[in-house]
């Protein structure tokens, strides 16, 4: 189902657990992880690859926020991709809700994150008589394969209208 134009215009109902889709790839570079460490997470081994080698890390190593904030990104592109072309106002995606947010694996310069999304679970709890409300697992494993980051979200997703 991955990179499937065929999530355009469905409704909460039309949305099946298990669903599942790669947002994409990204290679984390020195000077991004320095650069968003000094303006985000100033920390030591975010920030001065010298001198991270002497922490716990032994070496620079990417804050999980910045983990967090290229996740934002390529689900945000991703489904501006392949969501485009609702003409009837519907908005589904606003999160209500994380937990379990997970940093496992330190993501250093050079290392390239793949991003996952699986629909895990859908609520019967209906919100202001419009929304339901989809969970899903999200992950980033790196390029051995390992996994790196996960979460769990709650997001809303237009229900169909009662005709």
């Amino acid at each position: 189902m991955s990179n499937s134009p065929y999530i355009r215009s469905r409704w909460f109902e039309d949305i099946p657990v298990g669903e599942f889709h790669v947002f994409g790839d990204h290679t984390f570079s020195e000077k991004e992880m320095v650069d968003f460490g000094k303006k985000y997470a100033p920390q030591i081994y975010h920030t001065d690859p010298e001198a991270a080698r002497d922490t716990l890390y032994r070496g620079l190593i990417a804050s999980g926020w910045h983990i967090c904030a290229i996740w934002m990104r390529m689900m945000v592109d991703y489904m501006e991709r392949f969501a485009t072309g609702v003409q009837d106002g519907r908005r589904n995606g606003a999160g209500v809700g994380f937990q379990d947010l997970r940093w496992i694996v330190p993501v250093r310069p050079g290392h390239t994150l793949t991003y996952t999304y699986e629909v895990i679970e859908k609520s019967d709890r209906v919100v202001k008589n419009k929304w339901g409300i989809i969970r899903s697992r999200n992950e980033a494993f790196n390029q051995n394969g390992e996994l790196v980051f996960s979460f769990v979200i709650d997001i809303l997703a237009e229900r169909r209208p009662a005709d």
